[in-house]
């Protein structure tokens, strides 16, 4: 074990989010010197499926000419995940560190694993970037330059769009690949006339954050006070963290990450509890960042009524404020058509 390494995790363990909640610490791998850039992990029981995911890590790493290493942290798992990535990992001549660890029950979840890892992996890198994706997940080759390339460019965030793996959702009902694309279409579609009716070309009405595929300023992340831990939706949440703070969020679907479509995640009320939905139900209920074309348009208005306020301090305000259903997937396709004929009318200088 690496002793500068088991320093650094006890110093981030006696923090107040895990202070006396974690046991079982074993850790191995560490670093030597600063990184460019550091990907974050979290794995639970996911032997199956951490070979892919190594794999196209490696692949990413291999095309990016920046100093980088790999951090997981592997809590109450029963299987042999730490020693896949063991193995994979030093046949690989890559840096890297493994933490395995035991959560009290009140935070043994998805969240406060990632949090763990991007909080080890910010000490090695402080003034580069960290990413972080999912153990049953995989990457493109080119994801790290990519997201490099982004932060480069002045993002605070990069968010991805992140798609399910095909063969495996070929073997899901088709209504659950029906639901996904008219979902998307419909985000799409939100966010080209919210930009159009509110002035704002680089802002977006609702970001797709996913922890398959985020990368962020190191200085960001410190500045916001490091990943939020709700029970689900860490991803979401570091967003609006960021959103908050007046930083600035890229939305991108050019990454290749690919996720498992798998019914039975590892998190609760997860992506694989989201499709078990799609897959048995009629009717579904889609993204509840989704509104009507109706509600968009007011809210688009409100906020050109406050010029002088943050647009997104006012949606924000008005989310809450307003608090609209879910939309079911039949009512996604009918909003659909109806924002399509909208943009019809931009198009044709109507509106």
């Amino acid at each position: 074990m690496n002793g500068s390494l088991a320093s650094l995790i006890t110093e981030v363990l006696a923090g107040p989010i895990f202070a006396g909640r974690t046991s079982a610490l074993r850790c191995s791998g560490g670093f030597e010197g600063l990184l460019d850039y550091a990907v974050a992990v979290p794995v639970k029981d996911e032997a199956v499926l951490l070979p892919r995911a190594l794999d196209a890590l490696l692949a990413a790493m291999r095309s990016s000419p920046a100093r980088g290493g790999l951090v997981f942290v592997v809590n109450d798992t029963t299987d042999a995940s730490a020693a896949i990535i063991r193995d994979i990992l030093q046949k690989a001549s890559v840096v890297f560190a493994i933490v395995e660890i035991s959560f009290a029950p009140e935070i043994r979840d998805a969240p406060h694993a990632r949090r763990l890892a991007l909080d080890i992996a910010w000490r090695y890198a402080p003034d580069g970037v960290l990413l972080t994706t999912d153990a049953d997940s995989y990457v493109g080759p080119n994801w790290i330059t990519s997201r490099w390339s982004y932060i480069a460019g002045g993002y605070d965030l990069v968010c991805e769009d992140v798609r399910l793996d095909a063969k495996e959702l070929a073997l899901l009902p088709g209504l659950v690949t029906a639901v996904g694309e008219a979902e998307r279409a419909y985000f799409e579609a939100s966010n080209l006339l919210w930009q159009k009716w509110t002035g704002r070309p680089t802002e977006c009405f609702a970001y797709r954050a996913s922890g398959a595929s985020l990368a962020i300023r190191s200085d960001s992340y410190r500045r916001i006070g490091g990943l939020p831990t709700p029970s689900i939706g860490e991803d979401a949440a570091l967003c609006e963290a960021i959103l908050a703070a007046g930083l600035k969020v890229a939305m991108t679907d050019d990454g290749d990450t690919r996720t498992s479509a798998r019914l039975l995640g590892r998190a609760h009320g997860g992506c694989g509890a989201c499709l078990n939905v799609r897959a048995t139900q009629n009717d579904p209920l889609c993204d509840p960042a989704l509104i009507p074309l109706t509600l968009l348009r007011e809210w688009a208005s409100a906020v050109n009524r406050s010029p002088h306020r943050d647009c997104r301090e006012t949606l924000t305000d008005l989310r809450a404020t307003t608090a609209p259903a879910p939309l079911p997937y039949s009512q996604v396709l009918i909003e659909l058509e109806k924002i399509q004929n909208a943009e019809r009318e931009l198009a044709m200088g109507h509106a």
